[in-house]
C-alpha cells in the first residue's frame, strides 16, 4: 500500500485552530460544557493554557490523519468532505465514547452532547483540509 502525506499544513493548522474554536463556543458559550458537568454531578471546569495545548495538539494530530485520508481517499468536494467527517466521526470517536459511557456507567445524554460536538468538529475540519489542497 503506498500512502502519499503531502498534506497541506496550513490547512492542517486552520482545522486544529477551528477545532479549539468550535470547543470553546460550544462547551463555554453555548453552555454544553454546564449541562455536560450538571449530569455528571461535578463542577464545569474551567480550562487554563494545558487544556488549550492538549485541544490544540490533539486538533493538530486530528486534522493531519482527516488530510492524510482525504488526499489518499482523492475528497475534492464538500459532499465529500461532509462524508469523509462523518465516517471518521462514527468509526473512532462515535464508537469508542459509546463504550467508555457504557463502561464508566456515565449518562448517555453526555454520549449525546459530546457527539454532536465530536461530529461537527470532524467535518469542519474535513472541509478544510479537503478543500484547501
Amino acid at each position: 500500500m503506498t500512502v502519499s502525506f503531502g498534506v497541506n499544513y496550513a490547512a492542517v493548522i486552520a482545522g486544529a485552530v477551528a477545532a479549539v474554536v468550535i470547543g470553546a463556543l460550544y462547551y463555554g458559550a453555548l453552555g454544553f460544557g454546564e449541562r455536560g458537568s450538571r449530569m455528571l454531578g461535578t463542577a464545569q471546569p474551567r480550562p487554563g493554557p494545558r487544556q488549550l495545548a492538549t485541544g490544540l495538539v490533539v486538533g493538530l494530530v486530528n486534522a493531519w490523519v482527516i488530510a492524510v485520508l482525504a488526499l489518499n481517499l482523492h475528497a475534492a468536494s464538500i459532499g465529500d468532505a461532509i462524508l469523509l467527517g462523518i465516517l471518521v466521526w462514527l468509526g473512532f470517536g462515535a464508537t469508542f465514547k459509546a463504550a467508555q459511557v457504557a463502561f464508566e456507567g456515565r449518562p448517555w445524554g453526555l454520549w449525546g452532547i459530546q457527539a454532536v460536538h465530536d461530529v461537527v468538529v470532524q467535518v469542519v475540519i474535513a472541509a478544510i483540509v479537503t478543500l484547501w489542497r
